[in-house]
C-alpha cells in the first residue's frame, strides 16, 4: 500500500503541477485580455467622447434650423393671409365699382372727340394772334 499511496500522491503531486501551470496561463491570459479592454477603452473612449460632441453640435444646429423654419413657415402663413386678403378686397373693388366703370364708358361713348378736335383746333387759331401779339412785348 505504500506503493500505491506513493504513486498516488506522485500522480496528485503531477496533477496539481499540471493544474498551478494551467492556472498561470489563464492568468496570464485574463491579463493579457484585461490589459487589451483597458487599452482599446484608452483608445477608443476619447474618439467616442468626441463623436459625440460632434453629434451634440449637430443636433444643436438641426434644432435652430428647424426654429427658423418654422418662424419662415409662419412668415409664409401671414404672407398667404395677406394675400387672400388682398385678392378678396380687389375682388370687391372690382364688384363695387364694375357700375361706376361701366357709366364711365358709356359717358365717353358719347362724347364727340373729332367736335372736340376741331373745337381745340379753332381756339388754337384764334389764340395763336393774341400770343404773337403779346410776345412782342416781352422783348
Amino acid at each position: 500500500m505504500d506503493e500505491t499511496r506513493d504513486e498516488l500522491l506522485q500522480r496528485i503531486a503531477e496533477q496539481t503541477k499540471k493544474q498551478v501551470f494551467y492556472a498561470r496561463i489563464s492568468a496570464i491570459c485574463g491579463g493579457i485580455l484585461t490589459m487589451a479592454v483597458v487599452i482599446a477603452l484608452l483608445i477608443l473612449v476619447p474618439s467616442l467622447l468626441k463623436t459625440i460632441h460632434q453629434v451634440n453640435g449637430v443636433a444643436a444646429e438641426a434644432e435652430e434650423t428647424l426654429a427658423q423654419a418654422q418662424d419662415a413657415l409662419a412668415g409664409v402663413d401671414e404672407m398667404t393671409d395677406a394675400v387672400t386678403s388682398m385678392s378678396e378686397n380687389m375682388d370687391t373693388f372690382v364688384t363695387e365699382n364694375a357700375v361706376s366703370i361701366e357709366q364711365v364708358m358709356k359717358k365717353l361713348e358719347t362724347i364727340d372727340f373729332e367736335g372736340l378736335n376741331g373745337a381745340i383746333k379753332d381756339l388754337g387759331d384764334v389764340v395763336e394772334p393774341m400770343a404773337k401779339f403779346f410776345g412782342k412785348f416781352k422783348k
